[in-house]
């Protein structure tokens, strides 16, 4: 759930640096489309009320954006870590890496945002150009996620199948998600916030174990990471000491 306070933060940034609303507006729209369709009613509040305050809270909430990013992908460095059973980087190098992957996931909605409107302009092949190249991107992501993120990590070309399975089953789920959500409405008898947290927590919850999943089948594949993943530590502090049994 911190992946959500970070990109509130990011769209605040965004509205501190552009002053263009159209384009702001789709940047909104391209964050709000990547969640379950049940739950964009209540984001929508929220990006306004980022947008409103756009501002300063873009200013103040700098840090916390790069504190946030540094944490999540810290997490996730501690869960592909146990999977290929590797250390962690050290602090400083955990943060310096969450930073690069930041930038690179800021780069790659700017990407996407900009050939979603391009797009706009062939109405014909539009969709299914913003289609491929959404889904080009999302696997993209996730083979720099597997290749950049742990301590010690496999070559870029092993890492694809992991990567390509696990694009395969996220997007299932975007597909199937909504029923799931349709489902766990008529049992809501706490309100809409309570509702949105649920399906919000269970939505990363389902995304998270999808990504681990494409991790696990390229540890299964490949066997023990001999290659240096981004910023990583050197050779000698790359091993974890044996566990007892």
């Amino acid at each position: 759930m911190s992946m959500f306070p970070m990109i509130l933060g990011a769209l605040a940034i965004i509205g501190l640096a552009i002053r263009d609303p159209a384009t702001e507006v789709r940047f909104q729209l391209f964050v709000i489309n990547v969640f379950p369709a049940s739950a964009q009613g209540e984001l929508q509040h929220a990006m306004q009320g980022v947008k409103a305050s756009a501002g300063w809270f873009g200013i103040v909430s700098i840090g916390g954006l790069l504190w946030s990013a540094s944490s999540i992908f810290s997490t996730m460095e501690f869960a592909l870590t146990e999977i290929f059973g590797t250390r962690q980087r050290d602090m400083l190098r955990q943060r310096l890496m969450g930073l690069v992957m930041m930038i690179l996931l800021v780069v790659a909605i700017v990407a996407t945002v900009v050939v979603n409107a391009l797009a706009g302009f062939v109405p014909v092949v539009g969709p299914l150009l913003s289609f491929i190249f959404g889904s080009v991107v999302m696997v993209t992501l996730l083979i720099a996620l597997y290749r950049f993120v742990p301590n010690r990590t496999f070559r870029l070309s092993d890492i694809i199948p992991g990567a390509l399975l696990a694009g395969v089953f996220i997007e299932v789920l975007s597909f199937a998600f909504p029923l799931y959500a349709r489902i766990a409405g008529g049992f809501n008898t706490y309100g809409a916030q309570f509702a949105l947290f649920f399906l919000l927590a269970t939505w990363f919850y389902l995304l998270s174990q999808l990504i681990l999943l494409g991790a696990v089948y390229n540890r299964f594949r490949l066997g023990d990471p001999a290659t240096k993943g981004l910023i990583a530590s050197p050779m000698g502090e790359s091993w974890a000491k044996t566990r007892p049994v």
